[in-house]
């Protein structure tokens, strides 16, 4: 038994954020709950992960447990599993299903520290990899996707510092605009940028302190407002404890050469960010080509030469 309990923050994290493949797309599954946080002291009670199946066909799956970290290019990458890795102490069943059309599964679950856990952030990723049926099989499929459910296991205090080091937006080394935050974790446990940003001409930036949040932004048919060129989410991808990490946010509108502001309404774990970053887009330089002189009359042929 522990003095102090370990909490467990289950989520579901997006395929860009933490890098996994992009083939999660073809499954059409859901998960619920998408979070969920779990104290564990000596005994801890079963936990619960709903597994939807939403299409019209059968789907097999089966689950497995990795322990991860996230590269320099913030992308999720496994690592292996030690005797004091949370991968290690999540217990679950079943490990393989098969799901009926409109129907789900429960996975049931524990977590059981084989070793009195250190105090801070622990983290696991529980996969669903979908299984090729047998037709697939017979065509020499493997796997057809997977989906990943990240896992943080928290034990004793856990104290989330960011610190926003710099906000700078890079015209000239990346193929378009991008917004580039740099971000350092000082503390025990991962911190994230929340909240949205906005572009807009220069000449009519009302100030930081003048505008606001979209309300509803992102929802289908939602208008952003007058005289707004684009507007998003902010980067959320974790930046994880005594890490520090540059986090990427392509501007995709298409802008034409002027001078633009990257208006911010956001935070990181608390710490408010209120800014207006003013860059520029230039235009496109064209370089003229040099008629080359005909040297052709200083050839000598050189068969003619022997």
């Amino acid at each position: 038994m522990f003095a102090k309990a370990t909490k467990i923050a289950l989520t579901l994290i997006g395929t860009f954020a933490l890098g996994i493949p992009s083939a999660i797309a073809a499954i059409n599954i859901g998960v619920n709950p998408p979070r969920m946080e779990l104290e564990i002291g000596g005994k801890t009670r079963t936990q619960t992960i709903r597994v939807i199946n939403l299409s019209s066909q059968p789907v097999e799956l089966k689950a497995y447990v990795r322990s991860w970290r996230m590269s320099e290019n913030n992308r999720l990458e496994e690592i292996p599993s030690g005797e004091e890795s949370l991968a290690r102490w999540i217990v679950f069943t079943p490990s393989q299903f098969t799901i009926p059309p409109r129907s789900s599964q429960t996975i049931r679950f524990n977590v059981r520290p084989r070793t009195k856990p250190k105090s801070g952030e622990h983290r696991a990723i529980m996969y669903l990899e979908e299984l090729p049926s047998a037709a697939e099989k017979a065509s020499g499929i493997k796997t057809v996707a997977r989906l990943g459910v990240v896992i943080y296991g928290y034990v004793g205090d856990i104290k989330r510092v960011g610190v926003l080091n710099s906000i700078t937006v890079d015209t000239k080394t990346q193929t378009q605009p991008t917004a580039v935050f740099d971000v350092s974790s000082q503390g025990n446990g991962y911190v994230r940028l929340t909240g949205q940003y906005s572009i807009w001409p220069a000449a009519k930036y009302p100030g930081a302190k003048t505008t606001k949040p979209i309300d509803g932004l992102g929802r289908p048919g939602k208008k952003i407002p007058e005289n707004i060129l684009d507007a998003g989410m902010l980067p959320n991808s974790p930046v994880l404890p005594a890490e520090r990490r540059r986090l990427l946010l392509p501007i995709t509108k298409k802008l034409p050469p002027g001078n633009y502001v990257l208006d911010l309404n956001g935070e990181l774990n608390g710490i408010k960010i209120d800014q207006g970053i003013p860059f520029t887009v230039s235009a496109p330089t064209t370089q003229k080509s040099q008629t080359q002189p005909n040297t052709s009359r200083n050839l000598k042929n050189p068969l003619g030469s022997r």
